[in-house]
């Protein structure tokens, strides 16, 4: 009886000291896997089990390739990053997550100072599985991807750690993974969450974003006012499952849109005068300019759609425009 009791505590004491793994906050639901086969490439496991580079101590497991020099550079850099400088131990674990033509590789790591300070790392390996070509999170986000995914993540800030700062734009280095049809974004403790609350993961779900292109001969350019782009009202608006009201009595154009409860806004504006109502607003807002008809359109400067409707744009350099949103947020 005082072996079992022995046994217990101890497995106890090793199962508390080990540091963060893959069953993290926010990633429960991956499988734990860590080895792949995608035709001539292999992944598999590298155990380390002591080995000293410098003056840290390396152990645990990292994912090592064979079949593919340049995804073998990418993760030797990404490991003598986390290994160079400092004195103390440190411990990798990884996941591969495979969801189509993309794999995530998703490596864990902590480093404990010799002065007993820890530091959690979360960092991600992206690529196609067919060509071995890494990929950004933009790649499948399109244009303002970054943009609505700071957005989101934002949103999943305030709902859940209210007191925790918002977070800056995201950028290529990001890390992310990509399962089931969505871009998780992945962050190390601390970094938008309590530290008990562990390594946080935001889903952003390709299905819930929608975006509409308009090149440039599908809008005007007003050259004798800064040259402001106005954009083609409702042909933008139905793009996006907006419903567009017209009362030609006062030349009034509304915009009606369902808010998360179920219950339709409607943001007017009337044609030549430069007041935009949101169903928010108790006074009206200006604009650049006002509301256009030309050639017999309706036509808003672009920036009603990112204050008013809340999209976000991107204008590319030969002129097309991107306009997107996102059902959650």
């Amino acid at each position: 009886m005082a072996m079992k009791k022995f046994v217990f505590v101890f497995m106890f004491i090793i199962l508390a000291l080990l540091p963060i793994n893959i069953y993290a906050n926010g990633f429960a639901s991956l499988p734990v896997r860590t080895e792949i086969n995608l035709s001539s490439v292999r992944i598999e496991p590298r155990y380390l089990t002591g080995d000293r580079i410098g003056g840290v101590t390396v152990r645990g497991t990292f994912p090592e390739v064979t079949g593919s020099s340049d995804l073998t550079r990418e993760l030797n850099r990404l490991f003598n990053t986390r290994v160079n400088g400092g004195l103390g131990n440190i411990y990798f674990n990884y996941n591969i997550v495979s969801s189509g033509r993309y794999v995530s590789i998703i490596i864990l790591s902590e480093f404990t100072a010799h002065g007993g300070s820890r530091t959690s790392r979360v960092d991600t390996l992206n690529f196609d599985r067919s060509s071995l070509e890494p990929f950004y999170a933009q790649d499948l986000l399109g244009a303002n991807g970054l943009a609505i995914a700071t957005d989101v993540v934002n949103n999943f800030i305030a709902q859940n750690f209210r007191h925790m700062p918002r977070i800056a734009m995201l950028d290529e280095s990001s890390s992310f993974y990509v399962s089931n049809g969505s871009v998780y974004f992945v962050f190390n403790r601390y970094e938008i969450a309590p530290g008990s609350e562990g390594v946080q993961s935001v889903a952003v779900h390709l299905n819930n974003l929608t975006t509409f292109v308009l090149e440039i001969d599908d809008y005007h350019i007003d050259n004798e006012n800064h040259s402001i782009r106005m954009l083609p009202l409702r042909r933008v608006a139905d793009a996006f499952g907006y419903e567009v009201t017209w009362d030609g009595d006062v030349l009034e154009v509304g915009i009606v849109r369902t808010n998360g409860s179920g219950i339709p806004e409607v943001t007017t504006l009337r044609l030549n005068q430069n007041a935009y109502m949101r169903p928010q607003d108790t006074i009206p807002r200006t604009l650049e300019a006002a509301p256009q008809l030309i050639d017999g359109v309706a036509h808003v400067p672009i920036s009603f759609f990112d204050v008013i409707l809340g999209m976000h744009y991107n204008i590319s350099t030969d002129g097309t425009i991107e306009l997107a949103t996102y059902s959650n947020y």
